[in-house]
């Protein structure tokens, strides 16, 4: 257990402060343009509303942002002052089995590594390019078309999920490939001359 003096504690707290000053202000924007919008879309309904709950729907995001972002600025703070060394290390190794692939391994890394956002975005982009494909069709209800567009993202989704399976077959054929990594506590050992 480290025991930290009074000037990193001060650091510390500036930091986090700065951090959850930022994750106020930006809930604040969210909260702000969740008023506006209710007061565009729903004017009856939000001249109804008592100040308390107008209150509650613009503080809400702005202490859970603030938050969040400052709970996020500590757990930064305390890498980059207490282990920026050993996490630049193991960058470095990773660099260096990356450095090593071919061009196509490396594409298919980078496409595994984003796989999450690139299913999530090429569902909402086939999600509305089916939308645009189908309201073109004058005969069709609304909820019809809304159905129709549906089905064809879901469609395409399938296809995608079925692109993700394949990436990380391949990743892990890649990893069997290569040499099983090291343990962080033999390396330290070795390190010191122990083993």
């Amino acid at each position: 257990m480290k025991i930290i003096t009074q000037e990193e504690k001060n650091e510390h707290r500036q930091y986090v402060l700065m951090q959850g000053l930022k994750g106020c202000l930006a809930g604040a924007a969210v909260g702000v343009g969740l008023l506006q919008l209710l007061r565009y879309k729903r004017p009856v309904k939000f001249h109804q509303m008592s100040i308390s709950v107008k209150a509650a729907i613009f503080s809400m995001p702005t202490i859970g942002l603030g938050a969040f972002v400052a709970d996020q600025g500590s757990v930064k703070f305390d890498e980059q002052k207490y282990r920026s060394g050993y996490l630049k290390q193991v960058e470095d190794e990773q660099q260096a089995t990356y450095d090593k692939l071919s061009s196509m391994d490396k594409i298919l890394h980078r496409l595994n590594e984003n796989k999450y956002k690139l299913v999530v975005g090429a569902w909402a982009a086939s999600l509305y390019g089916a939308w645009t494909l189908v309201n073109r069709d004058r005969y069709m209800t609304r909820t019809q078309k809304l159905v129709q567009a549906r089905v064809y993202a879901q469609g395409i989704t399938v296809v995608l999920l079925l692109g993700t399976i394949l990436l990380s077959m391949h990743e892990e054929e890649l990893k069997k490939s290569q040499p099983q990594p090291v343990p962080e506590w033999k390396k330290h050992l070795q390190e010191q001359g122990k083993i």
